[in-house]
Formats: structure tokens, sequence, C-alpha cells
């Protein structure tokens, strides 16, 4: 019997996105731990956007949110 850990999902975003993922979510952490505020992300040449934040109003993220990630 094979174990589900050792299955990779059809869905696991390509290798080089997950890294991109993995630097902004390490931005975040950082400016987490010395309560700075954040926000940060990219767009895939395919027009995926990721953002991240530890901001908790939703229109000071937007008014924040630089051009390029809106």
């Amino acid at each position: 019997m094979t174990s589900s850990i050792d299955k990779t999902p059809d869905n696991v975003p390509d290798p080089e996105l997950l890294k991109a993922m993995e630097f902004v979510a390490k931005m975040k952490a950082s400016a987490d731990k010395v309560g700075a505020s954040f926000i940060g992300g990219f767009i895939t040449d395919d027009g995926r956007r990721f953002v991240q934040t530890n901001l908790d109003d939703p229109e000071e993220v937007e008014r924040r949110l630089p051009p390029e990630l809106k």
C-alpha cells in the first residue's frame, strides 16, 4: 500500500512559483518579527497574483498596495 505522502497532487504549482511564494512569506515573517507593516507579492507571467500582508484593514491594504499588484 502506497502512502498518500509519497504522491504529488496534480494541482501543486511549479517549483519556481513555490520558491517565489516562500520568499514573500519569509519577508512577511521578518516584518512580523520586528513589528513592521508589510505588503509584498508578485504577478506571474500568466497573470496570477500572489500577495501577502500583515495589515488587517482591507482599505489600508488597497491604499498601500503598489499599482503593479492591483
